[in-house]
């Protein structure tokens, strides 16, 4: 409110200094006659002689002619009412402006934090380089709108009513001629606006498209070198900032034909409205009172046009950036999946076991469950495999154990109580996942490996590497913990990578561990040494673990099959051996003592 009041202050006060135009024209022509057939002095001509005129008679020459003190004086009025409304419009634009950075500081944080907080449903099919579109360009945008809110769409408009106040006190029965004209000025923006919003959306999405085709550019950069393929991707992203090119050719159009007509009304209309106003004074009767009066509306109505012409140009720009704006709180609509309203009870470890019950899950927008009707438990510190062809929904098990999604239907005992009635940050503060991709943060070895545990110190940090058998490569490198891995940890090979992930879940010290089996991306070397972090990290700890390489999971208590959503087999490696199923199938597969069928 106090921007408002600021701006309008500045916006009016601008305006008024418009006043002493009609006391200066006075002096400039002493001897102009008033023009008769007028009905009465017009309010500014009032002002001047029951007001001003007196005043400044008053006032000492200082040996000056007292019609040249008289100007002096009226310039050091006019001169010193201009610096107090610079002054408050210096204030305006500065708190206006930062208030304006601060609201989409703001909104960016917030659309990050709403980003971060939906469920892996989304994160699972989102385009990267749309959402990274949205949080830059779009945000960027939208701080444009909030500016010339603030600025043009709070200011503008006292400084018209201004302009049009001076005028009707100079001209009152010209300026009524003038206000018939003035909405037919906003037609074409109010006309064409709309379509600007449309194509402006359309051009974001579009930027959106470019902006996914470079990260997905960069970020396999070794696939595109090592397959030659620099010219085609260079040619994709050309295609589609062609596509940028085009739709914002066709918002451009409709911008500058807004604009564009709004100009010739403004332009255009004010000499044929001015002229008939000439013409009905000189033909039928007079309209205007006297030449200063008369100078005195010309230049308020000159303003006038002048800051309507500037606000119909703000409003085209905010149509502009209204499709922008739509992007950003698209996202805003998308609600977390995982329902919160259930979680009443504390959640203080694992006592006895984790049980599905006839769990089914169905991603969005798909027409077949995930998985279908799983009936299995997991006691504590058992650990417990889950194989099967790509596709088969082990990844899917191990979310719905992390509750990263909530079963379509059955449920997910912990104990007996409801998974979803569990606090859900209780429930994450005592499991980790390692992945079979590590990912690590732009950071040092330090911040990532306590990344679980910010608050654990530069000795704990150390003893979960040497567990995790990092220490030979602490040794190696001169800053030791200091060290920046590098983006997603480019820095180090795939089995150190792997290992820091491990240091984190080890200094995390959770009771259940989900994991993505970590070795089957890794060479045999690297895969030994990693294997035996995980022997440390899994000991004495319940386990559910993702294998790909049947061989690393023959010492699993319990191994669950999965194929097509269902579990199919479960028991030890030699039980499904004897059976001959699935598992069995697999098996010979991978040993190579039968036949592909």
């Amino acid at each position: 409110m106090a921007t408002v009041v600021l701006g309008a202050a500045a916006g009016v006060g601008s305006r008024l200094t418009l006043i002493f135009l009609d006391p200066l024209v006075r002096r400039l022509f002493p001897d102009a006659p008033a023009q008769t057939g007028v009905a009465g002095e017009s309010l500014l001509a009032r002002f001047d002689h029951q007001v001003l005129e007196p005043w400044l008679a008053g006032l000492p020459t200082l040996g000056m002619r007292p019609d040249v003190a008289q100007v002096v004086v009226l310039v050091a009025l006019m001169v010193g009412a201009a610096a107090v409304f610079a002054a408050m419009e210096y204030a305006f634009v500065r708190v206006s402006r930062m208030l304006g950075v601060r609201m989409i500081t703001d909104l960016r944080q917030r659309l990050g934090e709403h980003l971060v907080r939906l469920g892996m449903d989304f994160h699972s099919g989102r385009r990267l380089g749309d959402l990274v579109s949205r949080l830059t360009s779009d945000v960027s945008t939208s701080l444009r709108i909030l500016t010339l809110m603030l600025e043009e769409l709070v200011q503008t408009p006292f400084a018209v009513v201004a302009s049009l106040a001076v005028a009707y006190a100079a001209e009152p029965l010209a300026t009524l001629g003038m206000l018939v004209f003035l909405p037919v000025v906003a037609l074409p923006v109010a006309k064409i606006g709309p379509k600007v919003r449309k194509r402006s959306r359309a051009s974001q999405e579009v930027l959106g498209d470019t902006t996914q085709s470079l990260l997905q550019m960069l970020s396999g950069v070794r696939v595109v070198k090592s397959f030659r393929m620099e010219d085609r991707e260079a040619e994709e992203f050309r295609r589609r900032n062609d596509e940028f090119v085009h739709e914002s050719g066709r918002m451009i159009r409709a911008q500058a034909t807004s604009l564009g007509v709004t100009s010739l009304v403004a332009n255009g209309g004010i000499g044929l409205v001015l002229g008939a106003l000439v013409l009905v004074h000189l033909l039928w009767r007079p309209v205007f009172h006297e030449v200063s009066t008369m100078f005195t509306f010309f230049v308020a109505i000159a303003t006038v046009f002048a800051n309507v012409k500037r606000l119909t140009k703000a409003v085209s720009t905010v149509y502009t950036s209204l499709g922008s704006l739509d992007r950003v709180f698209e996202v805003f609509e998308l609600q977390p999946t995982l329902d919160h309203s259930r979680e009443s009870r504390p959640y203080e470890g694992l006592r006895s076991s984790i049980r599905f019950e006839g769990v089914s899950y169905r991603y969005p927008e798909t027409e077949e469950d995930a998985v279908s009707d799983l009936d299995f438990t997991v006691r504590r510190g058992e650990r417990v495999a889950l194989v099967g062809p790509s596709g088969a929904g082990k990844s899917t098990v191990l979310d719905l154990v992390a509750r990263f999604q909530d079963p379509s239907r059955g449920r997910i005992l912990v104990d007996g109580a409801d998974l979803r009635e569990l606090r859900h940050g209780d429930w994450l503060d005592r499991l980790a996942v390692v992945q079979q991709s590590p990912f690590l943060f732009q950071a040092s070895l330090r911040d990532n490996v306590r990344y679980g545990r910010p608050d654990a110190d530069d000795e704990e940090v150390l003893a979960a590497c040497r567990a995790a058998n990092l220490g030979p490569l602490l040794e190696r490198l001169p800053r030791g913990l200091d060290t920046e891995v590098g983006e997603s940890g480019a820095r180090l090979s795939g089995g150190e990578a792997q290992r820091v992930t491990i240091a984190r879940a080890l200094l995390k010290d959770p009771e259940l561990l989900l994991l993505d089996e970590a070795t089957s991306a890794l060479d045999t070397a690297s895969e030994r040494v990693v294997q035996e972090a995980l022997d440390r990290l899994l000991a004495g700890r319940t386990c559910v673990v993702i294998a790909h390489r049947l061989s690393t999971v023959r010492d699993a208590d319990r191994i669950l099959v999965l194929d097509q959503g269902r579990l199919v087999e479960e028991g030890t490696h030699d039980e499904l051996l004897e059976r001959g199923g699935v598992y069995a199938r697999l098996w010979r597969l991978q040993v190579g003592d039968a036949p592909v069928r």
